[in-house]
């Protein structure tokens, strides 16, 4: 069973930016940081399903407007590109903002598409702060279009599996 020291809002992740907006649990403070909070189990297989259409939709985007390169329809690629994952993004935000879980946004863009929003698809099984997973350093962020892990957390407060 995974555990780790517990994070909070402000605690960095491994794509550099700290978690941040949230929001956090408004009445769990762990060393004067509001506790950051995770997806509840019974809300991952949407927010898989989620993800993975983003991926797609960005991917078949992505592959026309590199196919349309040179030609008239070229400018229409790109903007559908554009389009594309500015409204995937907007989805799986969706979905991850109806899970009530703390949410990152990361800063990372990679071929002009953010990472964007992401929610720690791994917290604790076993402990909850506001009846969400409690989450820890080493838990994974799935973002719209990476994946990133809570760097640090608070040493003297470890989360159990």
């Amino acid at each position: 069973m995974p555990t780790g020291p517990a994070a909070r809002m402000g605690d960095p992740t491994a794509h550099g930016n700290p978690l941040a907006p949230g929001p956090p649990s408004p009445t769990v403070i762990i060393g004067g940081q509001p506790a950051w909070l995770g997806c509840p189990a019974a809300a991952l297989a949407a927010i898989q399903a989620a993800v993975s259409a983003a991926a797609s939709d960005i991917a078949q985007a992505s592959a026309a407007s590199a196919a349309a390169k040179g030609t008239p329809a070229s400018g229409a690629a790109d903007a559908n590109l554009v389009a594309t994952a500015a409204s995937s993004v907007a989805n799986v935000a969706n979905a991850f903002g109806s899970t009530g879980a703390s949410i990152h946004m990361c800063a990372i863009v990679k071929v002009l598409i953010p990472d964007g929003p992401g929610i720690d698809t791994t917290p604790s099984a076993t402990v909850q702060f506001n009846s969400k997973p409690a989450c820890r350093m080493g838990d994974t962020i799935q973002e719209v279009t990476s994946v990133n892990t809570i760097a640090a957390g608070c040493m003297s407060v470890i989360i159990g599996g």
